[in-house]
């Protein structure tokens, strides 16, 4: 059991290290999404053409060619899973709507007490979840909009916390390959832990329970921009770089590099938290192919990613299915 607490005050102190250090809820929120995406080093605010921006840039969404489904599957520290899953779907030539599902599965684990420190028998377990409902709009030929409502959970074995946010975005894209994008996270209600799981033994015939505070949604303001390289007939590169700037979190860049060969194989990497002072993240790499299967392109992806004083890393598996 206490593994599973470290855990959560782990991943809490890693993704809110500033002043405001615990101050956030939600905070599986700012994990990153999408293999592509995490091999760029997170530089995705101007991307295109991937079901993942429904988390970085809502905006990018009906630029989308096609309809597409993503699922990614991310083996996290102790045991825990990182799973992700989104789908584009075109209304028409400039439209489109999307749906997407975070999930961080904790898992589950024997309670134990002062008298059982063996096991009690009964088992507890822990979750966040989020799910959320998006539309992209294309203005004109160079500039569009997104918008979406989700819903957010917490779970702690039996207590839970819940609220609602949107997220905006909106893309610039120019004549000779240059994008620019904005976003705006995760504004939302704030959250507090409430249910049985919060109850106390007093020793007394009165009931008793723990207090708890509400706190704000981790909010993100991104800003972004990527270019594309035509080195020859085979050969593109796409550059990108975001300036974050996190509420729980000090500001920093995300810097990331894409080699597309014949849009058949990819090569990626990039460098996360730049700016940011004893930072866990930094160098990503990764890697991917198109393939056909019965008619119906599958992007295959796979990313590397080193985390710091933890002394470990997660990987990234991703399919992108486009239909």
């Amino acid at each position: 059991m206490m593994k599973k607490i470290v855990y959560i005050i782990l991943l809490t102190c890693l993704f809110s290290e500033s002043q405001n250090l615990g101050r956030t809820s939600a905070v599986f929120l700012g994990n990153g999404v999408g293999s592509r995406a995490m091999a760029m080093g997170g530089a995705f605010t101007a991307m295109t053409n991937d079901p993942s921006t429904l988390y970085w840039n809502p905006g990018a969404i009906s630029s989308s060619k096609n309809n597409q489904f993503q699922i990614s599957n991310v083996g996290w520290f102790f045991d825990t899973r990182w799973i992700s899953g989104s789908y584009i779907h075109r209304l028409d030539d400039y439209s489109a709507v999307a749906a997407n599902m975070l999930y961080l599965d904790i898992g589950e684990e024997e309670r134990t007490d002062e008298y059982n420190q063996d096991g009690t028998g009964t088992y507890w377990s822990a979750y966040d979840f989020s799910a959320g409902l998006y539309y992209s709009r294309q203005l004109t030929n160079r500039f569009s909009f997104g918008l979406g409502g989700k819903m957010i959970r917490q779970v702690i074995d039996l207590a839970s916390a819940s609220s609602a946010a949107i997220d905006l975005g909106l893309l610039y894209q120019t004549d000779d390959n240059l994008r620019l994008g904005v976003s705006i996270s995760n504004i939302g209600f704030d959250m507090k832990l409430q249910g049985d799981g919060l109850n106390a033994d007093c020793n007394s015939n009165n009931d008793c329970s723990y207090d708890t505070q509400a706190y704000p949604l981790p909010v993100f303001y991104r800003v972004g921009i990527a270019k594309d390289f035509q080195l020859n007939q085979s050969l593109v590169t796409t550059t990108s770089l975001d300036w974050v700037i996190p509420s729980d979190d000090v500001e920093h860049l995300n810097l990331g590099f894409e080699l597309d060969y014949k849009n058949k194989f990819f090569l990626r990497c990039g460098y996360r938290q730049i700016g940011k002072n004893d930072s866990e993240e930094g160098f990503t790499f990764g890697f991917g192919g198109n393939i056909f299967i019965i008619g119906k392109e599958i992007g295959i992806n796979y990313t590397y990613q080193e985390f710091g004083e933890l002394e470990g890393y997660v990987q990234y598996f991703e399919f992108i299915f486009n239909l």
